[in-house]
């Protein structure tokens, strides 16, 4: 049973996972074959694949069979599908990948005047993609949706699909790939990675702390594996909340010193202009 569970479960992630790599060495390519001043290579590939390969990971198992049965696994792999995964993934794809790699008529129809402009520019506006991704973590963490997750295949993919998608555009509006935003305040997005740990401490923090057990479909499963259903929980919680304390430290670092460089530049511009007047 586990053989073909896991089988299964390979043959319909391996595919997806080939088809972004795929995707990404033609973005890469093209994006190395065309001049720019900006260097592309492994600082770019190395994210993405790990991304990949993270996604990979957890749909498969022991993770994927572990999440069904365990509430700490569940949740680790909560963590990973919508926020650790996402953001790999678009810092892979960040300046100038996609502004190189990409086909002319793809970033026309992008742009602010083109035909997906207006799309993409209000879902990745931080106040459309913020609320979507705390609406999704936090629904998708309430005991009810949890247990549908465990007893409704469909709700599961599901679950990772809202999650991931969710984490996708939040951390679009953080890397900003297409540079869409460069003329907005930079230091803007510091608050927006505040605010988004600030929703998964109000997940990760009760979980913790409660001394009552919130996930009955999750008591049995427990049990079954040898630990106290609270014990499972109290895990979850802290995983969760070192987890997403790493993505916080991490992203706030890489962010400042990104918007410190990019003002350090702005300045010295300034400076060069104003000398040539």
């Amino acid at each position: 049973m586990f053989a073909s569970t896991a089988a299964a479960q390979l043959g319909a992630t391996v595919p997806v996972a080939l088809l972004y790599l795929v995707v990404y060495a033609m973005l890469l390519r093209r994006a190395r074959e065309r001049p720019s001043g900006r260097r592309v290579g492994v600082g770019h590939a190395l994210p993405f694949v790990a991304g990949v390969a993270l996604l990979t990971a957890v749909a498969v198992p022991p993770i994927s069979t572990g999440a069904d049965e365990l509430l700490s696994v569940h949740m680790v792999q909560h963590v990973v599908v919508g926020d650790l995964i996402p953001a790999l993934l678009v810092l892979g794809l960040r300046a100038p990948i996609l502004q190189l790699g990409l086909p002319a008529g793809v970033l026309r129809a992008l742009a602010p005047g083109g035909r997906w402009g207006h799309v993409t520019r209000t879902l990745t506006n931080p106040w459309v993609a913020l609320p979507i991704w705390i609406a999704a973590q936090l629904s998708w963490s309430l005991p009810a949706a949890m247990s549908a997750t465990q007893s409704i295949p469909a709700a599961h993919v599901l679950q990772h699909a809202v999650l991931f998608y969710a984490g996708v555009l939040l951390w679009w509006t953080i890397v900003d790939p297409l540079g869409a935003r460069r003329h907005e305040p930079r230091f803007s997005r510091l608050a927006i990675v505040g605010m988004s740990r600030g929703a998964t401490a109000a997940v990760c923090l009760p979980l913790t702390f409660l001394p009552t057990h919130l996930f009955p479909s999750f008591e049995a499963t427990a049990l079954a594996h040898g630990i106290d259903p609270l014990v499972d929980q109290r895990l979850a919680g802290a995983a969760m909340c070192f987890l997403e304390l790493l993505v916080f430290g991490i992203a706030f670092l890489v962010v400042f010193l990104n918007a410190l460089s990019r003002e350090e530049r702005a300045v010295a511009l300034r400076e060069r202009l104003a000398g040539r007047a």
